[in-house]
């Protein structure tokens, strides 16, 4: 197993030779590796599932009920949580855990080879923050809303 970490640098985040650039609301993406281009977008309105697409065809799609990933090998899962994920296939896994503190880096822990695993892993990134944001912007919604009761 290898322990890997997405650092966050002025607004992207960086993870081997891939840059993640996102907007303020986390609603898409761009993957930057080398002179390849990627955009990366949730595919439902609760941003459960993430796919990231070069032209229009997907490079990669995590969604708990079904996911693909570059190379061979059988069925993948992907299975988010709140502070992190988990891709396996084939007994091979790639874990992410999000730290408690904004600032600190990714934890990316590695076993087995995996294929494009800069791309991979770049956006299981996205589809975890992309969550986390979302929850978030309801929750700062509720808790305005809720602070302005009933008058008279």
């Amino acid at each position: 197993m290898s322990t890997l970490f997405v650092q966050r640098r002025s607004g992207s985040y960086t993870f081997g030779a891939a840059t993640l650039q996102t907007g303020w609301l986390w609603r898409r993406g761009e993957i930057r590796i080398g002179d390849r281009v990627w955009t990366v977008a949730p595919t439902d309105r609760h941003r459960i599932g993430v796919t990231t697409y070069a032209g229009s065809s997907a490079a990669v799609r995590l969604h708990p009920q079904q996911s693909h990933v570059p190379g061979p090998g059988g069925p993948v899962r992907w299975c988010p949580g709140h502070r992190g994920g988990e891709l396996t296939r084939d007994g091979r896994r790639i874990r992410l855990q999000i730290p408690a503190v904004a600032r600190r880096p990714v934890r990316v822990d590695v076993t087995g080879d995996w294929p494009d695993l800069d791309l991979v892993v770049i956006t299981a990134v996205f589809a975890l923050m992309t969550r986390n944001r979302q929850r978030s912007l309801i929750i700062a919604a509720i808790v305005t809303g809720a602070g302005h009761g009933p008058v008279g």
